[in-house]
This record gives structure tokens, C-alpha cells and sequence, in this order.
């Protein structure tokens, strides 16, 4: 019997056990998970089971141009 694994079932359980960098690539896991995550959950709201769930292009740039900004206010002194 095969056994069936719902990708983002399977994100959504990682991220809830304190896992999220076991999600995304290794190349990336030299970023902090409180930067990673906002991202991954992005990614499963973009992936959401029902069409009108999902953000638009436009929003996912807005809400990627946000996620960025903290980040961009760390790395300048």
C-alpha cells in the first residue's frame, strides 16, 4: 500500500512542531527561521485548496516587499 504524504499537510505539521527549516532547501538554511517562516506560510496560503483563498499576484508581491523590509532594517546598522 503506498503511503500518501500532502506536501503542505506536511509543512503545516513541521512548522507547528518548530521545524520550519526542515522545509525549505539546505542552500538556505543559513537564514534565520523567524525570517523563513513568514515565507513558507505565504507559500501555503498561495497553495490553499480553494481558488478564491489564495492571494493575487499583486498581493503576494506586496506581502513579499513587507516580509523583506524587517529583514533589510537588520542588516543596516
Amino acid at each position: 500500500e503506498d503511503d500518501v504524504v500532502i506536501l503542505c499537510d506536511n509543512v503545516r505539521s513541521l512548522l507547528d512542531e518548530g521545524k520550519a527549516l526542515t522545509c525549505v532547501d539546505s542552500s538556505l538554511s543559513e537564514y534565520p527561521e523567524d525570517e523563513v517562516i513568514p515565507v513558507i506560510k505565504l507559500g501555503l496560503i498561495c497553495t490553499s485548496q480553494v481558488p478564491s483563498n489564495r492571494p493575487s499576484m499583486s498581493e503576494v508581491v506586496h506581502i513579499l516587499e513587507l516580509i523583506r523590509s524587517p529583514m533589510e532594517s537588520r542588516e543596516t546598522p
